[in-house]
This record gives C-alpha cells, structure tokens and sequence, in this order.
C-alpha cells in the first residue's frame, strides 16, 4: 500500500515488522501524531515472514490513518536485519530513522531530530524504557551518554548510541550502500553502527523531552530462549567480524570506537551466558 506523494520526502522510517501485535499499531500511531508536516516523512513497513492475517490487518489500520504516508513492503524470508536492508534500498527520504516495532517516539520526535542532522552529523534523541504493560519510563544505558541540547559533539561522548541503530536521524550519504549483516542473530544493529562509524564526524542532541521509548518485553532478543553455548559463538563471531571491519580501513575507523565496542560486546556476551546459567 503506497500512499500519494505530494511533496520531495526528507526521512525515511524504516520499521522491520514480524507478526505483528497491538505494540504496532500504538508504535504507527505515535508516528500519525508527529508534528513535522505528513508530506515530509514517509513509513516504511517491511512486514517479513508470513503475510497472513498481517498484511491484511496493517491495511486496514492504514486506511484508517489516510494522513500517514506508508509503503508496506512484503518479503517471505524473515529477520530484522534483511528487513532492514529492504528497508534502505527503498528509501526515498535524505535521512534514515529505524524504528522497532513495538516501541513508541514523542510526537516532536522526527521534527526535532530533522531540525539538528546534517550530511556529516548524527542526530540523536533522549532515550528512556519502559516495561510491557506499564507507562513508567525510566533511562537505560544509552541515556548515560545524553547531553541534552549539545551540538557538535565528539562521537566518543556518546559512544552507547552506537550500540543500536534506533533514537537517531542518519543522513544516507554516512550509510552509503553498508548493510546490516544479514548472518548476525543477535548484536546486528550494534556492528551495522561499527561499520557507518567511519562517516561520522560528530553527534547533536535534541532536548530531553524529544524521546524513543523502548519498550522492555520478556523474552527479548537480549536473553531469549538461546543456550549459553549460543551467546558464546554469537559473541566470537561479533568480535571476528568487528575485527575485521576495523583492519578494512584502520585509518579511516577509530581505534578507540573498536576497543570499546570489543569491550561492550564481550562483557554483554559474559551478562547472556551468566543469565542462562542462572
């Protein structure tokens, strides 16, 4: 379903969708409600996996939000980062914003961001989580590394923000044709940021009430249902591959972003294996 462009679209909302539950529509809905005029953004659903009842319900929940302009692109082979790549080489908008699912974002969320990213310059928003079934927010991680209303940042302040892909506008000429890699299960939005980190020269901030809420669900990709031996191979290969980003172009990656995201990933591959073995 493609709704009718009216004017030249600036960001692009790459939403990965699999069997899709009410958190979706809660999660389009916030997007229906966003301040920057309609006819500037666009939503990109790539519904992955089976097609059926899904496609039919997200139809109808777009007929009802006309003002949305949304393509819904279906593909049989299922995961988040294929999803995603669809999602990019369709892209239209300037700007990248990826958006899961079932999380939620302020109504100001794409006009603030828009209004602070450049060519060469990520923008980033405050993140908060909240628990599936209730409204407290509460920060996580990443809002360590929030400086609200900064601009023009060193990258290394706000290194947690590159451990996932989500709360922030990436211009397409820092993606260029990278991809997520489609043979990572766990970690993929972490070492998809490892390897666009080259292209960027800086970070601004939004202010704190321009927010992505991530919503915390039991049995998340983060532990799940995986054994211990799972995360361990997961984690070798992350390194492995992270590795190999970095010796690509050692001149062009920063040293210190590579030690720090092997540090980040072995300590969450320690966290996975200790929680299994609990």
């Amino acid at each position: 379903m493609e709704n009718k462009r009216t004017r030249q679209i600036e960001v692009s909302v790459i939403i990965p969708v699999y069997k899709p539950e009410s958190f979706l529509w809660e999660c389009l809905s916030t997007l229906d409600r966003q301040t920057l005029d309609h006819s500037r953004f666009e939503v990109l659903l790539i519904l992955n996996g089976p097609r059926e009842p899904y496609m039919s319900q997200i139809e109808d929940f777009l007929k009802e939000h006309p003002s949305l302009l949304c393509r819904l692109i279906y593909s049989e082979k299922n995961g988040v980062s294929l999803a995603r790549n669809i999602g990019m080489d369709e892209a239209e908008g300037e700007y990248i914003c990826f958006l899961d699912g079932d999380d939620l974002v302020t109504d100001n969320y794409l006009q603030a961001l828009l209004a602070i990213a450049t060519p060469d310059t990520m923008a980033l928003a405050n993140v908060c989580a909240f628990d599936d079934g209730e409204h407290t927010e509460r920060p996580i991680y990443i809002s360590e590394d929030f400086k609200e209303n900064q601009r023009n940042v060193p990258c290394v302040l706000a290194r947690r923000y590159f451990y996932v892909c989500w709360g922030k506008a990436i211009h397409k000429d820092i993606i260029g044709s990278r991809r997520f890699d489609v043979a990572l299960r766990n970690g993929e939005d972490c070492q998809f940021m490892l390897l666009i980190s080259d292209r960027v020269q800086r970070v601004s901030f939004t202010s704190s009430d321009v927010t992505y809420k991530y919503r915390q669900r039991p049995g998340s990709a983060f532990y799940g249902n995986k054994s211990a031996w799972y995360h361990l191979s997961n984690m070798m290969v992350r390194l492995c591959k992270a590795t190999g980003v970095y010796l690509s172009a050692p001149c062009r990656y920063s040293f210190c972003f590579y030690a720090k995201y092997m540090l980040a990933t072995f300590m969450g591959g320690i966290r996975q294996i200790l929680h299994k073995k609990q």
